[in-house]
């Protein structure tokens, strides 16, 4: 039996393009913002309305793809991504672009819950965690496209048409699922983020995810800004970090075969352990842009270990709570976001980016202790 099956192949798209979307405001924010005539600060209002939509809907509507299945909730949190897409693209002002944004992050935390829960079921058995492995490598496409590529589309084109490209990459992958079985097995019946926290494990899982998102965004939010203040190098250099970054992620999908074959808690020890490493390697090579170049793709590798680690152990708990579940680590995964930008930035002022990795660097170890202390139920 092939590994990559179609609907495999087309979650790994799903995410690609839904966590693009998630990241193409920041670098076009300039862009946009001259357009609309007003300052880009006032643009990333709308970016900071996409990310509480969307944890907002991950907690409380996430849950629905326990009731009717995840594969009929990604396609309905498809059509609010293309609605917000269409009018994000059409945009006259900077309210219209919230509003449309606003409905995008409901979509998205929708989508990405039910994304994964369906790629471990969607590939062959027994290969479950590289199944989610794989999906897990969209988010380098995502990574390239969101970063890289829009702002090229941007610069050349205008920003309307890097959303114009994302309505048409949108609206191919909508109609390509719908010529897809992503039938599955239903073992559910109604959730809520309530009933998902009393399923055994899941607090202590929660608390992982949120500790390793915690530590790569704390550190994420300010290595271009390290880059530019520090190094005095330009955007081309933090994005060729962040591009390096994303081909160390997307490496990382060729071991996932060899890396799944250890039990669980080591697995999610040695990642852990790793990102600790690259982290406090981070803070004694921050003035040194070479060596951070190759930190950063080794940190690609151990993120994307640690990742599928935490979303597998997740996924893992309960099949009937899944939807729930995952819809708990998305919101977890957007407070990360928000909170590795205000907390760390009184460190990063402070003490520059080698005190972010520091931070970083706990959060990972505190990570790493859970993973090692005895549980009652297995991971």
């Amino acid at each position: 039996m092939a590994f990559i099956t179609k609907p495999l192949a087309l979650m790994t798209g799903a995410i690609a393009v839904v966590g693009a979307n998630s990241m193409v405001l920041a670098p076009i924010s300039a862009a946009v913002a001259r357009d609309l005539g007003t300052e880009p600060a006032e643009i990333l209002q709308a970016a900071a309305a996409y990310g509480g939509t969307t944890a907002l809907s991950a907690l409380l509507l996430a849950p629905r793809a326990d009731r009717v299945g995840p594969g009929p909730a990604l396609m309905q949190a498809l059509v609010l991504l293309l609605i917000s897409l269409l009018v994000s693209t059409l945009a006259p002002g900077k309210w219209v672009l919230i509003g449309a944004q606003a409905i995008g992050g409901l979509g998205a935390g929708i989508a990405i819950p039910a994304i994964y829960g369906l790629a471990p079921e969607l590939g062959p058995p027994g290969e479950e965690k590289r199944s989610m492995g794989l999906m897990l490598s969209g988010w380098t496409l995502a990574l390239v496209a969101g970063v890289a590529g829009a702002g090229f589309v941007a610069e050349w084109v205008g920003w309307r048409a890097v959303y114009g490209l994302l309505l048409i990459f949108m609206g191919l992958l909508y109609l390509a699922l719908m010529r897809a079985d992503l039938s599955v097995r239903r073992v559910g019946s109604a959730t809520s983020p309530l009933t998902a926290l009393r399923v055994p494990g899941i607090w202590r899982g929660l608390a992982s995810a949120g500790l390793l998102m915690t530590g790569f965004y704390g550190t994420f939010a300010f290595i271009g800004v390290h880059v530019a203040d520090d190094l005095a190098r330009g955007t081309d250099a933090a994005g060729l970090l962040i591009l390096c970054y994303g081909s160390g992620f997307g490496i990382a999908t060729l071991f996932d075969r060899h890396f799944d074959r250890l039990p669980q808690i080591s697995a999610g020890a040695i990642s852990f352990a790793g990102l600790l490493v690259v982290y406090l390697a981070f803070s004694a090579s921050a003035l040194h842009y070479g060596v951070l170049l190759a930190l950063a793709l080794a940190w690609g590798i151990m993120q994307h270990f640690a990742l599928n680690f935490v979303v597998s152990r997740l996924a893992g708990l309960e099949a009937s709570q899944r939807g729930a579940i995952l819809g708990l680590n998305s919101s977890i995964t957007y407070l990360a976001v928000l909170g590795g930008a205000l907390t760390f930035r009184l460190p990063y002022e402070a003490g520059g980016i080698a005190w972010c990795n520091l931070i970083s660097a706990s959060c990972l170890t505190l990570a790493l202790i859970e993973c090692l202390a005895p549980r009652r139920v297995a991971i």
